[in-house]
């Protein structure tokens, strides 16, 4: 295959991504609008994001579906960066010649050199626990475009994750901690079936 050849190929590859994507993002903005809408009780919030899914930092809108539900939603934006060069490494590499600083789960799981990424992190999630303190289980989808080195195509993509953590409710603020588990989704091109990554939110409510 020729160079044209390619270059055509990963093309059309990145648009049926983007088709994809586009997809995904509709229906999952579609049922948040349809069981979202609620009273003005509903407790919603915004939050700092730190690692995980969110790469280096991000912001996140994060609501209930309703004022009693423990069922909720969470839709943010992120971006991470890399200085590496080392393929194998996926935090912060602390000896050696490749010492650099990776934030993304991009790069590790499909074994590419990054320099950086924005990300679209969408959620649904289920809260046990009562009172103030709760184990927060979720699922969803990160869409995502990347800046890769050494002349890989650069476009859009998108994996899913699973996501546990502790989430610790006052009156006005919410914090959680825990862990990101992104893994292999049919398109994402990962080479790595699963990652670990620590996640830290800090909220306020609206």
């Amino acid at each position: 295959m020729n160079r044209n050849n390619y270059i055509l190929t990963k093309i059309e590859k990145e648009l049926i991504n983007l088709k994809s994507m586009r997809k995904a993002v509709f229906i999952f903005s579609a049922l948040c609008l349809v069981f979202g809408t609620s009273k003005a009780e509903t407790p919603r919030f915004v939050n700092l994001e730190l690692l995980g899914v969110y790469n280096l930092v991000g912001v996140s809108f994060d609501s209930r579906f309703n004022e009693s539900s423990k069922f909720g939603y969470k839709i943010g934006m992120g971006y991470g960066y890399e200085d590496s060069n080392n393929w194998q490494g996926w935090s912060i590499e602390m000896g050696g010649d490749n010492a650099r600083f990776r934030t993304a789960p991009v790069g590790y799981l499909r074994n590419l050199l990054l320099n950086q990424v924005v990300s679209v992190p969408m959620n649904i999630y289920y809260l046990f626990g009562k009172n103030n303190s709760y184990f927060e289980l979720g699922a969803g989808l990160s869409p995502y475009f990347a800046d890769f080195k050494l002349n890989h195509f650069d476009g859009f993509n998108y994996y899913g994750f699973l996501q546990t953590s502790y989430r610790y409710e006052r009156e006005k603020l919410v914090f959680s901690i825990g862990l990101d588990i992104p893994f292999k989704t049919p398109g994402s091109d990962f080479e790595q079936t699963i990652g670990l990554y620590p996640k830290l939110s800090i909220g306020y409510r609206l």
